[in-house]
C-alpha cells in the first residue's frame, strides 16, 4: 500500500509539472505596465510557442499607441526527454499619442498545422502629463524633478505668437537635457496642414549651457521651420516627439566612478502644442505678399535690335512661391512676354529668405524713343500697412528688328524656289522629331529606372523597406527628416502621410514613395550616368 501511494503521489506531481510546463509554453501577449503617463514608453511582449513559433510575425493592432520601431526578436529551442519545444519572443517599444485609453490587440495567430489562436486585447490607461501643459523651461524642469523623472524635455519656441495670414513665423524645437544622453532621434513629426513650411538648417547649431532654477542643463535646437499661415485663426502646431536612450547612474554623484557605471533606459519626450494666432489681412486692395519684401529692377537694355530686356527680383521674409509678377503701371507701346525665373530659398540663417526672379521681354511697336512704364507690386508689412514696391520709368531709344540683307547673287527661278520650299517641310519634321527624342529619351530612361527600383521596395512594409533602399545608396534616412532639399521634402511628405494612419491609401503612399525614389536617384547618380 505504501508503494502504491508513493506511485500515485509521483504520478500526480508529474502531471502537475507537465500541465504547468504546458501552460508556461502557451503563446501570450503581455505589457510591462497597465498605467503610464503621456511621455512614458511601453514594452509589448509577444511570446510564440511550438506550432506558432515559425509563423510569420502578425500585425500588432494598436489604439492610441505608436511603435518606436521594429521589434527585437529572440528564439530558443529545447530538447528534454525526447520532447522538443520552440519559442519566439518579440518585443516592441511604443508610446501613447494622447491622454486617453489605449488598447493592444487582439492578436490572431496562425500555426503550422492550421491551428488558430486569438490572444485577448489589453487595456491601458494613459494619464495626462502636467509637464506637457507648461511652456516655461524652469517650470517644466521643476515638474520633472518633483515627480522623480529624468530632466530631459522638449519645447517649441516661436519668434512671434501673432502674425498676419501669410506672414513668416519661425518655430524652433529645443531639447533641454540634464542627463547623460546616449542617443536620440525624431519620432513623431507634427502635421503642419495649416501652414506652408520651409525647413531651416540647424546642423551647425552649438549646444549651450543654461541655468534653470539652479540646475545647469544643455540647450540645443533639433529642428527649425519657417511657417507661413495659409488661413487666419488660432492655428495649432502639433507636438514634436523624440525617442532617446539615457544613462542612469548606479552610484551617487559623490562617487568619482559613478559616471562610468549605470543602466541605459529609453525615454520618450514630446513638446507641448504651440498656438499661433493668424490675423486676417486688413480689408483693402489685394496684396501680393505679406512680410518684409524689396524689389529691384535692372536697367532696360536692347541688343542687336531684339526685345527690350528688364530683369526683376523680389526678395525678403515672405512666401514668394505663388506671388504674381509685378505689373506695369500703364500700357506700353508694344507687347510683353514674362519669363519665370528660378526661386531660391536661403535656409542657412535663423529665418527663411525667398528670392523670386522674372525676365520681361518688351517688343516695341516702332523704332524711336520707347518708354518702359513703372513696375509696381503691393505688399502688406508686418506692421499691417500696405506698401507699394515700385521701379521707376525709363526711356531709351530702340530699333526695329533688323531686316534681311539683299542677296548679292542672282535670285533663283520660281521653280527652284518652289522645290526648295517643298523640301523644307520634311527636313524640319525630321529635325523636330530628333530633338523630341533627344529631350524625351533621358526622361523615359529615368522613369524606367524609378519604376524598376520601386518594384524592389516592399509595399506591405513600405517605410522600413524604403529606408533600407535609401541607406543602400549611401544616404541616411534620419538625415532626410531634417535635410532642406527636394528629396528631404519628398521624404517628409511620405512620413507625414504614413503617420496619418487614417485616410492614407496605399496608392497615395506608393505615389509619394515614387517621388522619394526619383529624388534620391537624381541626387545620388553622377551626371554622366543620368
Amino acid at each position: 500500500m505504501q508503494n502504491g501511494s508513493r506511485r500515485r503521489i509521483l504520478h500526480s506531481a508529474f502531471c502537475i509539472l507537465h500541465f504547468a510546463a504546458a501552460a508556461a509554453a502557451a503563446s501570450s501577449l503581455t505589457v510591462d505596465k497597465r498605467t503610464l503617463s503621456l511621455d512614458d514608453s511601453l514594452t509589448i511582449t509577444l511570446t510564440l510557442d511550438d506550432a506558432f513559433a515559425s509563423a510569420d510575425v502578425p500585425q500588432l493592432p494598436l489604439q492610441n499607441l505608436a511603435l518606436d520601431g521594429p521589434p527585437s526578436q529572440s528564439t530558443s529551442f529545447e530538447w528534454i526527454n525526447g520532447q522538443s519545444s520552440r519559442r519566439k519572443i518579440l518585443r516592441w517599444s511604443a508610446h501613447p499619442l494622447v491622454a486617453a485609453g489605449a488598447l493592444v490587440g487582439p492578436v490572431v495567430l496562425h500555426g503550422d498545422g492550421g491551428q488558430v489562436e486569438t490572444l485577448p486585447r489589453i487595456a491601458i490607461d494613459v494619464l495626462p502629463d502636467r509637464a506637457m501643459q507648461l511652456t516655461d523651461p524652469d517650470a517644466v524642469l521643476h515638474e520633472l524633478l518633483a515627480t522623480g523623472r529624468d530632466p530631459i524635455f522638449l519645447l517649441a519656441e516661436a519668434d512671434r505668437k501673432e502674425v498676419y495670414a501669410g506672414e513668416e513665423v519661425v518655430v524652433t524645437w529645443v531639447l533641454y537635457n540634464g542627463t547623460n544622453v546616449e542617443q536620440y532621434g525624431l519620432a513623431d513629426l507634427p502635421k503642419l496642414d495649416d501652414f506652408w513650411a520651409e525647413e531651416l538648417d540647424v546642423r551647425n547649431e552649438q549646444p549651450q549651457q543654461v541655468n534653470l532654477g539652479g540646475t545647469v542643463v544643455q540647450r540645443v535646437p533639433i529642428r527649425r521651420v519657417a511657417l507661413f499661415p495659409l488661413r487666419s485663426g488660432a492655428l495649432v502646431v502639433q507636438p514634436l516627439a523624440i525617442n532617446g536612450a539615457i544613462m542612469r547612474r548606479m552610484r551617487g554623484p559623490a562617487d568619482p566612478f559613478g559616471m562610468f557605471e549605470g543602466t541605459v533606459v529609453e525615454v520618450h519626450r514630446r513638446s507641448p502644442p504651440l498656438t499661433i494666432v493668424a490675423r486676417p489681412v486688413p480689408p483693402g486692395s489685394p496684396v501680393a505678399a505679406v512680410g518684409d519684401v524689396t524689389m529691384n529692377c535692372s536697367m532696360p537694355l536692347q541688343q542687336n535690335g531684339g526685345p527690350v530686356v528688364v530683369d526683376v527680383t523680389m526678395s525678403g521674409r515672405a512666401n514668394l512661391r505663388a506671388v504674381a509678377p509685378p505689373r506695369f503701371a500703364k500700357t506700353i507701346d508694344g507687347s510683353v512676354q514674362i519669363v519665370e525665373g528660378k526661386l531660391s530659398v536661403d535656409r542657412t540663417r535663423e529665418d527663411a529668405t525667398m528670392t523670386r526672379r522674372w525676365r520681361y521681354l518688351l517688343f516695341p511697336a516702332a523704332r524711336g524713343m520707347f518708354a518702359v512704364p513703372p513696375l509696381t507690386s503691393a505688399i502688406l508689412t508686418p506692421a499691417g500697412e500696405r506698401r507699394e514696391l515700385r521701379c521707376e520709368e525709363h526711356v531709351l531709344p530702340v530699333e526695329r528688328a533688323a531686316e534681311e540683307a539683299p542677296a548679292r547673287t542672282a535670285a533663283p527661278s520660281r521653280e527652284v524656289r518652289a522645290v526648295m520650299h517643298d523640301a523644307r517641310w520634311p527636313i524640319a519634321v525630321v529635325c523636330v522629331l530628333l530633338l523630341a527624342v533627344a529631350f524625351a529619351l533621358p526622361r523615359v530612361q529615368r522613369s524606367w529606372r524609378v519604376r524598376r527600383e520601386l518594384r524592389t521596395i516592399d509595399a506591405g512594409d513600405l517605410l522600413p523597406s524604403l529606408d533600407a533602399w535609401i541607406a543602400a545608396r549611401g544616404v541616411d534616412p534620419q538625415q532626410l527628416v531634417r535635410e532642406p532639399s527636394d528629396r528631404g521634402d519628398a521624404y517628409r511628405a511620405l512620413r507625414s502621410l504614413l503617420d496619418e494612419r487614417v485616410g492614407a491609401t496605399a496608392k497615395e503612399a506608393r505615389r509619394r514613395a515614387r517621388d522619394v525614389v526619383a529624388e534620391v536617384i537624381e541626387t545620388s547618380t553622377p551626371p554622366t550616368e543620368r
